[in-house]
């Protein structure tokens, strides 16, 4: 099963609890996609759990253009998904 977890901005506990859906998940055998800006694969190192990560530029305001860019990239990370899980 292909799941893409998908989380804002974090620097605490969403960033600490996606980390956690990851490596159970990966453990489990399921093909797992975190998507989310770089500087939480830098903080929460997701992909040491297992899972793949894509950079998703989610920003804590509104910013029309950026936003669209981000829903168009998004579509795409979805698209073969089976479950989409998103936080904050």
């Amino acid at each position: 099963m292909r799941i893409v977890l998908v989380l804002g901005t974090s620097s605490g506990g969403v960033g600490r609890h996606v980390r956690t859906l990851a490596c159970g998940l990966t453990t489990a055998g399921h093909d797992v996609l975190v998507a989310g800006p770089p500087t939480t694969q830098s903080t929460f190192d997701f992909t040491q759990t297992g899972a793949t990560f894509a950079p998703l530029p989610i920003s804590d305001r509104p910013h029309p253009l950026n936003d669209l860019r981000t829903t168009h990239t998004l579509r795409k990370l979805l698209a073969d998904a089976d479950i989409v899980h998103a936080h904050g």
